[in-house]
């Protein structure tokens, strides 16, 4: 795709009146950027580039249930098409402040003001063409990361996740499992998926046992933590930040990565990611999942319960949403209302607590056949202010029927 055929993409998408109600202030302003790009004298790969990193910033700020969003997701993907459907963790880290910028104007309601896209587009370094994906990249832009230091099991590592995220060890027995499969697919030439995988400590350990790794976050920083550990100070090579063990796939599951592979992974490991979905989002979720995986493929799931030490406000009231046979009685929109420990000003503004019977409910209305489901004792696992009667987490291991 050049530079050409991505404006007309974008062009002929937007015309529709139903797609752009309420936004077409900031359509139109969005459309003005790309002519101001295309009228000016660059070679077409410097040309996609900057359309690509305008088209990501208005995208960003565009609300996620609309029209809007799922008409440009759908151009996104087709863009990204040699990349799963998902920009580069390198594309997004060599213009993160110009992305950031051009999503933060079109949030400002300020439409009006003046803005230079000239001096937003010249803010990022840009020193090699990625000719797979036709954009120029930093190619030391991950390097730029700050390491946090190693997890540790029992204690939370705050990731770079700007909506409140924490990441532990693979301590429990689901992503112990998760490995040890992981170890068998690798001798059969397989490939693996996590979803949400932070900082890459299952991931890395996948790798260590020779697994063909692809890694998921919802933010690049994390995926570049994943890589520069993954690396070890080897300088790098990579003109995406991919190789042939290890792929990086930025985005928000389960809606950005559509572009994956279906009937492609072995396994799938989505580990305390799911207790932020709602309910309708868990089951479009594990139905995606279902997609990716072979026949015969597992999906290991870790999500937190209502039954945690510093949640303990809210179990009466799932005990009573339950008893009124509520299909999800575990979404709390008003986390602060329930959370005694603090640390509801981490949370996202949602969250869904999910037990052993509504973990079950959901894999069997997707089709999965249940390998195991059980509660976690997370005692020496999480913070002992957390630890409420052995029940903390809940894990299941399923399979895609043949």
């Amino acid at each position: 795709m050049n530079s050409e055929q991505f404006k007309k993409s974008i062009q002929e998408a937007l015309v529709q009146k139903n797609i752009t109600r309420g936004n077409e202030e900031k359509v139109a302003v969005f459309l003005n950027f790309l002519d101001e790009i295309s009228s000016s004298m660059i070679e077409d790969f410097s040309m996609l580039t900057q359309m690509s990193l305008v088209f990501e910033g208005f995208y960003q700020s565009v609300s996620s249930d609309s029209n809007l969003k799922r008409t440009l997701l759908n151009i996104k993907i087709r863009r990204w098409h040699k990349h799963y459907g998902t920009p580069t963790v390198l594309f997004l880290l060599t213009y993160d402040k110009a992305i950031s910028d051009i999503k933060l104007f079109f949030l400002s309601g300020s439409l009006d003001r003046e803005i230079s896209l000239l001096s937003i587009l010249s803010t990022a370094k840009k020193t090699i063409l990625d000719h797979n994906n036709h954009v120029y990249i930093d190619i030391d832009s991950a390097s730029e990361i700050e390491l946090p230091q190693e997890e540790e099991t029992g204690k939370f590592t705050k990731t770079y996740n700007p909506s409140g995220g924490f990441t532990t060890t693979p301590c429990d027995p689901v992503s112990q499992k998760f490995l040890k499969y992981s170890e068998e697919i690798a001798r059969t030439g397989g490939a693996i998926l996590e979803i949400g995988a932070a900082f890459g400590a299952t991931s890395l350990q996948a790798l260590t046992k020779g697994a063909t790794v692809y890694c998921n976050d919802i933010d690049a920083k994390n995926l570049a933590v994943v890589r520069r550990r993954y690396l070890h100070g080897i300088e790098e090579s990579s003109l995406t930040g991919d190789d042939s063990s290890l792929v990086l796939v930025p985005g928000e599951f389960p809606d950005e990565l559509l572009g994956l592979p279906k009937n492609f992974f072995d396994a799938i490991l989505i580990c305390r990611v799911m207790h932020f979905f709602t309910g309708a989002q868990i089951e479009k979720s594990l139905r995606s999942l279902s997609s990716f995986l072979k026949p015969g493929g597992r999906v290991f799931v870790v999500c937190e319960t209502p039954f945690l030490k510093n949640w303990q406000k809210f179990i009466p009231e799932y005990e009573r949403r339950l008893a009124e046979d509520i299909q999800w009685p575990g979404e709390i929109n008003n986390p602060a209302e329930f959370e005694s420990s603090g640390r509801a000003a981490s949370l996202p503004k949602f969250v869904h607590w999910i037990t052993k019977e509504v973990m079950e409910r959901a894999l069997n209305s997707t089709n999965f056949d249940i390998e195991h489901i059980d509660y976690i004792d997370r005692n020496g696992q999480f913070p002992e202010d957390l630890l409420f009667d052995g029940r903390e987490s809940i894990g299941a291991i399923a399979i895609k029927p043949f």
